[in-house]
Order: C-alpha cells, then structure tokens, then sequence
C-alpha cells in the first residue's frame, strides 16, 4: 500500500451521507435553533452545560463528517499499514458504527434543542450500549495497527499479545454494551455509575491483560 493513492468507494459515500443528515438538519433549523445550545446534561436530566450555537454546529458538524474519512486516510500514514488488509470488512463495520454514533447524537441534540421531548440520557446510554456491541464483535478480526483497537505497548510489540488482548476485549466490549443498554432503564445515577464504570472496565481490563500475557510469552 506504500505509494498508493487511497481509493474512495461507495462505502465512503454512504458515511458522508450519514454524516450530512444532522448537518442539514441543524443548517436547515439555525434560525429556529437557540443562541445557546445544550450541549451537557446533569444527573436530573437536565442541560447544565451550554455551548454558543454558531460553535457547536460548525465543530461537531465538522467532526461528524471528517472524522470516519479520517479514519481511513490516517490509515496510510501507518507503519503497518500492510495489514488492514486483512481486516477490510471489520474496519469498514467500525467507521459504520462510529459514524452512526455521532451522526445520531448529534441528531438528537439538536431536536431536543428544538423544543423535542426526549430523554437524552437515555438515548446516549442506549447509543453507548450499541457502539460497544458492535465494536465488539469485531474487535478479534482487528489486526495490529496504530490507529484501531487496543494499542498498548504490549499488544504493539508482539503479534500474539495483540490477538490474545483483542480475543478478550471483543466480548467484553460487547457484555458491557449490552449492560450499558440494559443500565439506561435505570433511575439516572444508577445509570451514569453503571456507564462509567462498563467503560473503566473495557479500558482498564484490556490494557492489563495485555501487560500480563506480554510478560507471560516472555517467561
């Protein structure tokens, strides 16, 4: 892939079209939008952190539609680039879902901004929830790389400690997304204790795997 120029499919157009629905959305209801957006909301439910509309559609407008195209030019960039190959489909499955993520939260902020009745908490939970599950699943196909996946210095230097660490975080990540999900039908602390620590749990548990079976392979 050394020298190759990056090769732009259907694929990308479908991403940039998710992208563009909330962005449209939120150019086609500027006027109607607040001049301060909520944009953070406390245990009770509701916003106790405002952003100044003008910021909040260009910055999260632009994040949502550069980076799952970034993601893929970055890709180029990398020392080991040779080996998405092997995990073509995985990757495309995880822009999909980090995509839709942001596309759909960005979405909702700004129909609750608009005067929508909806329960934002619970929306991102369940959103949450559902981006574990599916990176979960497919997380074991990821290859090592520097820019997906469990990126320790353990899993980084050996090929074999990546796969193990990738075999346990897969499911992992996917138990706790389902926790997550099941948490956001809770009373709203239990929700946001329930979420911290699901991804402490799928952050932490990984790295220190990692650390072990690195140490374990080198006797």
């Amino acid at each position: 892939m050394v020298g190759q120029k990056i090769k732009w499919g259907w694929t990308d157009v479908i991403l940039s079209i998710i992208a563009l629905v909330p962005v449209i959305a939120a150019l086609l209801f500027y006027d109607r939008l607040p001049a301060r957006m909520a944009v953070h909301f406390g245990l009770n439910g509701q916003p106790n952190g405002y952003q100044d509309k003008f910021s909040f559609v260009v910055i999260i407008g632009l994040l949502t539609l550069v980076l799952p195209l970034l993601i893929k030019v970055l890709q180029q960039i990398d020392p080991r680039r040779e080996n998405y190959t092997k995990f073509r489909g995985a990757f495309e499955w995880i822009r999909l879902a980090v995509t839709i993520f942001l596309s759909g939260i960005f979405g909702v902020d700004i129909a609750y901004n608009l005067g929508v009745s909806l329960n934002f908490q619970m929306i991102t939970s369940i959103g949450i929830g559902l981006l574990f599950i599916v990176i979960g699943n497919y997380l074991g196909q990821v290859r090592s790389n520097y820019f997906i996946g469990i990126r320790t210095p353990w899993t980084l230097a050996h090929d074999e400690v990546w796969r193990r660490t990738h075999r346990l975080a897969g499911p992992l990540w996917m138990i706790a997304g389902l926790v997550n999900i099941a948490s956001a039908f809770l009373p709203k602390m239990w929700t946001l204790w329930v979420s911290g620590i699901m991804i402490g749990c799928v952050v932490s548990v990984p790295i220190l795997y990692s650390y072990l079976a690195f140490r374990k392979l080198q006797g």
